[in-house]
């Protein structure tokens, strides 16, 4: 079902977090692992360094960027250097990959349908109150792959959620939790939010199946808070770019309050 895996380093905890799940990913899928690291192109502009040297009071001179850019480089090359100690250590199949770029454009230009990437859901900035905006919300809303974005705090995948609602994307979402469920060997739930009942029966398909009824993003929230899940799995962003623009998106609600690990499935 997968055949790579990749990871984006970036220092951060939650970054590295990720990486160990896809560690865990990687030993139990037997598939090679890819550690990713991009220099912001946008940090190594000289009118951005001017700007920055004028809200923080220190002197800019005309080719800072290219010691920057040295820094930033120098940087990338031990978090990569650690992200392939760590996976060697655990034999497995791990490569890395470095370049210059606005960070989201080039994962996602990286990935293949077949991929699943790996995620922080709080990345390392280099200044607060720069460059504001998530690199995983741009990576889960366009990548041509799955999505898995992590926590700062790792946790054991005992009991899995599915949030399902009968659409193609929900029923791509069960097949991958299903795929998953014997080589982790968790509990597997699915839950339902809608005023109708479905037209197939899933409960043979789980092993606890919950009917609510609400608001989807909500509900799915508080089921998983309330039930103690330690992973949930929903398809990304189905509603359609005009219909999140009017209306919000489920996937964006509840990717912002749940502090658990989430793939997002394409």
């Amino acid at each position: 079902m997968f055949k790579r895996l990749l990871v984006g380093v970036d220092g951060s905890k939650s970054g590295w977090t990720s990486c160990h799940y896809a560690f865990e990913f990687a030993s139990k899928l037997d598939i090679p692992v890819v550690g990713i690291h991009i220099v912001d192109e946008r940090l190594i502009e000289e009118s951005f360094l001017e700007d920055l040297a004028g809200v923080l009071g220190f002197t800019f001179y005309y080719g800072a960027s290219s010691k920057v850019r040295e820094f930033l480089e120098a940087q990338a090359d031990e978090l990569l250097h650690q992200f392939l100690s760590l996976g060697r250590q655990r034999g497995l199949k791990v490569s890395s990959f470095q370049t210059v770029g606005v960070p989201y454009k080039e994962i996602v230009s990286q990935a293949d349908k077949e991929d699943i990437i790996f995620l922080g859901k709080r990345g390392k900035r280099p200044i607060e109150g720069f460059l504001l905006g998530s690199n995983a919300d741009m990576v889960a809303r366009r990548s041509p792959c799955a999505v898995f974005l992590s926590p700062q705090e790792e946790r054991s995948i005992r009991k899995v959620c599915v949030a399902y609602d009968g659409r193609q994307m929900s029923k791509k979402a069960m097949s991958v939790a299903q795929y998953l469920k014997p080589l982790f060997g968790f509990e597997l739930q699915a839950v339902y939010v809608g005023d109708d009942t479905l037209s197939e029966d899933i409960s043979q398909k789980v092993d606890k199946y919950q009917h609510l009824k609400g608001f989807p993003e909500e509900k799915i929230v508080e089921y998983c808070k309330e039930n103690n899940i330690d992973f949930l799995i929903m398809g990304a962003f189905s509603k359609g770019r005009f219909k999140e623009f009017f209306f919000g998106s489920v996937t964006s609600f509840v990717m912002h309050h749940l502090d658990i690990p989430m793939l997002l499935v394409k």
